[in-house]
């Protein structure tokens, strides 16, 4: 499988993003977007384009702070990704951010995300990669130790309260760069981009050195398969229009 490209940061990745999706939906009027996952915030600023936000999360707490502190939701709907009821071929854009690697029977969550996208719509996909060696490590330690870490480390003074990350981890098979793949190879799907980003590793301090370090020593242990370059997988994916096929 060739190398990933490797985006900077999250303020670049977030103005790829934009800059795609203006470009892809740049005759279109209006765009009906799915959040599935939500959260508590909304990652992207499409100003300049028209759209209904619809988001989805299985946290009620979480999307309660969400309505309540933000508010930009046009509908909110309490539910589980994998067996919540919506019409086919309803949204042109379904966004979803490190959502899958903390359900169970993952695929059935893509079948939906293929089922509800209209033709010419767009999946953003971002996952943990869970062959990294950050990945490795977040699967392999306990739930306990991922809330110190946000915590103590990412000063998110709310961490592992009701409606705040993290949440705990299950990283099926299918969660993963050949997984998606090959969840594009069986639905037609078109994989547009696919990329990696790092958001441990920085550039100066002594932290940033003991984490790259460290994480280059754990990929060397494990004869390379464990990247160490990037913790997160990012996809562009398509549904191609029936009209042109």
């Amino acid at each position: 499988m060739r190398d990933l490209s490797i985006i900077e940061n999250s303020k670049a990745e977030s103005q790829l993003l934009v800059r795609y999706i203006h470009q892809h939906f740049s005759d279109y009027n209006f765009i009906s977007i799915l959040e599935a996952g939500c959260g508590q915030h909304w990652a992207l600023d499409l100003a300049g384009t028209e759209y209904s936000l619809t988001g989805i999360d299985a946290d009620e707490d979480a999307l309660a702070l969400r309505k309540q502190n933000i508010g930009d939701l046009d509908t909110a709907i309490v539910g589980d990704l994998r067996v919540v009821d919506l019409p086919d071929e309803q949204f042109d854009l379904i966004y979803n951010a490190f959502v899958l690697e903390h359900v169970e029977n993952a695929a059935l969550v893509l079948d939906n995300f293929c089922r509800w996208l209209k033709p010419n719509g767009l999946i953003i996909l971002k996952i943990p990669d869970r062959d990294s060696v950050y990945g490795f490590l977040a699967r392999h330690t306990p739930h306990w130790s991922h809330v110190l870490f946000y915590r103590h480390i990412k000063q998110c003074e709310h961490a592992g309260q009701p409606g705040y990350a993290p949440y705990p981890v299950v990283y099926d098979n299918c969660i993963s760069r050949e997984g998606i793949r090959r969840f594009c190879r069986l639905n037609n799907l078109q994989l547009v981009t696919e990329l990696g980003k790092n958001n441990y590793i920085k550039k100066n301090g002594l932290i940033g050195s003991i984490v790259k370090y460290g994480a280059i020593f754990l990929s060397v242990c494990s004869l390379g398969y464990l990247s160490w370059r990037h913790n997160d997988l990012i996809f562009i994916i398509r549904k191609p229009d029936t009209d042109q096929n």
